[in-house]
């Protein structure tokens, strides 16, 4: 199988939009280089399995390779990065069980949070729920849409009465984003979020948790066999890369 090239950092969008956001308002070159990789990272800019060249790095970012090697160490200690010995750092991916452990908890944790907020709903936050469900199911993928989603779940789980069991729910949605960009949704699943919306404002709690479960599954399912082929493609690697990057050195 020939080698993967690497993509030119420089000239790509996605990731020189997560720099253009973060490249001001912090008190060190390091802790921006962080911000910007762990948001490349969760963000799905950089691909689960993908390789990360601190040279194309420190040049798309215009720092030397010190901070992003720095980051890149700090990024493999939260389990974003695995470094691989004379072949540089790679974006971690999930295995099959650690994907369908995210999923049971995530099950647990949200069919909890759904019934906590149901049984204290108010009508404008049903409002609020339909009118995040609408613009949910008409906005195409991209930073937009992830935007509307975070606010869709908040209002759903009721993140103002529940701030804690949200942030957790959100950690594990976390675990799996880089995934969720990869994964195309159809149009009935798009469609789906109004279900939700009018479950909720029926006030059917059965129907709602059975919405949330065949949501949940089909994700998960999606995920797995999204991080199935990449898993597969994982050993493509730029020979560049192999003769250049080192776990701790300079590149030499």
């Amino acid at each position: 199988m020939p080698a993967k090239t690497a993509r030119n950092l420089s000239d790509d969008t996605k990731f020189t939009k997560v720099i253009d956001q973060l490249s001001t308002g912090y008190k060190t070159i390091g802790q921006m280089v962080y911000a910007v990789l762990h948001e490349a990272i969760t963000s799905g800019a950089f691909a689960p399995g993908e390789w990360l060249r601190q040279e194309s790095l420190a040049e798309a970012i215009g720092v030397s390779r010190i901070p992003v090697r720095t980051a890149l160490l700090q990024l493999e200690s939260e389990g974003l990065v695995t470094f691989h010995p004379h072949r540089g750092a790679r974006v971690r991916t999930l295995s099959p069980a650690q994907i369908e452990e995210v999923y049971g908890l995530r099950l647990l944790l949200e069919s909890h949070a759904l019934r906590l907020s149901m049984a204290r709903m108010t009508q404008d936050r049903v409002e609020r729920i339909r009118e995040f469900a609408e613009k949910l199911d008409s906005e195409p993928e991209g930073s937009e849409f992830l935007d509307t989603r975070v606010q869709f779940y908040r209002e759903v789980y009721d993140a103002v009465h529940s701030p804690l069991l949200v942030e957790m729910i959100e950690q594990l949605r976390g675990h799996v984003g880089r995934y969720l960009l990869g994964f195309r949704f159809d149009a009935h699943h798009h469609r789906r979020h109004a279900e939700l919306a009018e479950t909720i404002a029926a006030g059917d709690l059965i129907a709602a948790e059975s919405w949330m479960r065949a949501h949940l599954e089909e994700v998960r399912n999606g995920i797995l066999e999204l991080a199935t082929k990449e898993d597969e493609a994982s050993d493509e690697v730029d020979p560049v890369e192999v003769r250049q990057e080192s776990p701790l050195g300079d590149g030499g």
